[in-house]
């Protein structure tokens, strides 16, 4: 026959206070400044990429859309927002991966 434990609050203070002091440095371990975020100069302004691959998510659905509408797919889709909007997310980050050099 097993008997439990009683919980002790003093390792339950010592955990919770480990976790608190840790917070901060694992908030700030992305903010090495080394690596800036890319970002292109397009008329004249600077334009974070990552909005110009999320435009380009975008037209890379509309133009499915336009396929799936000339082969008559559309219509068969279950749920064609839900379709267009995975669509659109796959490109962007298709193009995210082109352009960050990933793949």
């Amino acid at each position: 026959m097993t008997m439990l434990r009683p919980v002790n609050s003093k390792t339950i203070a010592d955990v919770t206070w480990r976790l608190a002091s840790a917070a901060p440095v694992l908030t700030v371990a992305g903010c090495s400044g080394a690596a800036s975020p890319p970002s292109v100069p397009l008329f004249g302004s600077y334009f974070p990429a990552w909005i110009i691959c999320a435009v380009g998510g975008i037209v890379f659905a509309m133009i499915m859309r336009a396929a799936f509408v000339r082969t008559r797919l559309d219509a068969h889709l279950p749920m064609a927002p839900l379709v267009y909007l995975c669509l659109a997310i796959s490109g962007s980050i298709g193009l995210w991966f082109l352009w960050s050099g990933v793949m």
